[in-house]
């Protein structure tokens, strides 16, 4: 997207994989000298795994589903908000009935599963406190690293087990392995394929955002649409209660007045935008839209409708554009919630003075998807936008373990589900990183921005 404007500028604790008790982020002692110490250490490192109360990791131990979800799922370390949702917006819910006392690990399983990285039970469960197999374990690594059966076989475990070999997944594992896996051979698998676990992290995309830069390449056609008003929910993944497809496609037209089941559509390509379905959240609105497999796949919606509410967000720079109504207004590019969102403010709105890099949280009012006011932690018009590190601007950190920031002037606790953004000064801007991010001798500034009457970090702003 061209910028006329100069750019500006981002718990799970692993359950220790037995108990929920904090323990340093240091390799444990028991695994000195043993043939998987590399392997421990290095998940360890990278904040995949962790100790018991004891300081001890216990490597012979059994772990189950759960816990093998949560070694992957951390080894290929993707975005927060993909597993744990936001301060905002929930994570997929993974639907099976017997997850009671499996909140820790519920967003972990479900990322696992959406992933195709295991799966539930034709009952309707999916056994979290099990012990994991090895030939389940191997076969979890396998698909999390990106082999599918046709690249395996049919033939389960033996393909399995043959392609894992081929694969290096059992390399520093024993020929006659147990029938169950051990903690440190589930460490030793992830770290085998850890190049290849990372490699599947889903990347961060620039969505199209409405502005003239995204017009789209054909005008997008109504035959097959339905015509109706309706609400999306709050985690956009329904309208109307059809269910909405991930990857719908949104594009914008005309004003909310125009909208009725005979309208007449332009068959100019400067009249539509694309544009991102999270600035629909909440929102009610009239809408032509396609269902394709129950699903709804393209959606046609009114330039003058969105969310209205506080956003809080880090600002990557502005654009000029054209409102509905042909008025030139300021448009925000911003990291939302971890998703890339332009928001346009409305004709004449005072934009403040922004410093590149500052590490600054704003908070946005919204009111159908128009910009009214834009604040920092000062004249903020929610209840709750406070600034936790208290200097107010970047601090050191001491010390990261457990979802927990050391700094020298005290701790501040990092919600598992946070929004984590981390300043790139070589590109000039900001872009949306993971809890591991957050390490020792860094720079960070931590926000609380939700009202739920817990003094935690709601969003983490890293600098690399």
């Amino acid at each position: 997207m061209k910028k006329t404007i100069q750019t500006i500028s981002m718990m799970l604790v692993v359950m220790m994989l037995a108990t929920s008790t904090a323990f340093a982020a240091t390799a444990p002692t028991d695994i000195a000298g043993t043939k998987n110490e590399e392997a421990v250490k290095t998940l360890v490192e990278a904040g995949a795994i962790t100790g018991d109360t004891d300081g001890q990791f216990h490597p012979e131990d059994n772990l189950t589903r759960a816990q093998a979800c949560i070694i992957i799922v951390k080894t290929i370390d993707p975005l927060a908000s993909l597993v744990n949702g936001t301060a905002t917006q929930s994570a997929s819910k993974n639907g099976f009935k017997d997850m009671a006392g499996y909140s820790w690990a519920a967003g972990y399983i479900g990322y696992a599963v959406e992933h195709g990285i295991v799966k539930g039970y034709p009952d309707g469960t999916f056994k979290p406190g099990t012990n994991v197999s090895t030939d389940e374990m191997l076969t979890m690594v396998l698909r999390a690293a990106g082999y599918t059966e046709d690249k395996i076989g049919a033939n389960w475990p033996e393909d399995y087990i043959s392609t894992a070999k081929e694969a290096g997944v059992l390399n520093n594992i024993d020929e006659d392995y147990p029938k169950n896996a051990t903690k440190a051979m589930a460490a030793q698998m992830a770290f085998n394929q850890m190049k290849e676990l990372k490699a599947m992290a889903p990347a961060a995309t620039d969505d199209p955002q409405g502005t003239a830069e995204d017009k789209p390449d054909a005008i997008p056609s109504a035959t097959g649409m339905t015509f109706a008003t309706g609400s999306f929910d709050g985690n956009l993944t329904t309208f109307a209660g059809k269910s909405v497809s991930k990857g719908v496609k949104i594009y914008t037209y005309g004003t909310k007045t125009e909208y009725k089941d005979d309208m007449k559509f332009s068959d100019k390509a400067d009249a539509y935008r694309e544009d991102t379905l999270y600035k629909f959240k909440y929102a009610k609105t009239p809408a032509w839209y396609l269902v394709e497999d129950g699903k709804i796949t393209k959606m046609i919606l009114p330039r003058d409708t969105g969310f209205t509410g506080n956003v809080y967000c880090v600002i990557n720079g502005t654009v000029t554009e054209s409102n509905v109504n042909e008025e030139a207004v300021t448009g925000f590019e911003t990291l939302t919630a971890t998703k890339t969102v332009t928001w346009f403010g409305k004709k004449s709105l005072t934009v403040p003075n922004f410093t590149e890099g500052d590490g600054q949280l704003y908070e946005l009012k919204t009111s159908d998807g128009e910009v009214k006011n834009v604040a920092t932690t000062e004249g903020a018009k929610g209840k709750v936008f406070k600034e936790l590190t208290t200097d107010k601007s970047w601090t050191a950190v001491t010390n990261y373990s457990d979802n927990v920031i050391t700094t020298a002037n005290g701790l501040i606790s990092v919600k598992q589900n946070a929004s984590i953004y981390v300043w790139d000064d070589k590109k000039g801007e900001y872009k949306s990183g993971t809890l591991s991010g957050i390490k020792k001798d860094r720079e960070v500034r931590a926000y609380d921005c939700s009202d739920d009457d817990v003094t935690e970090a709601d969003v983490v702003i890293v600098k690399e």
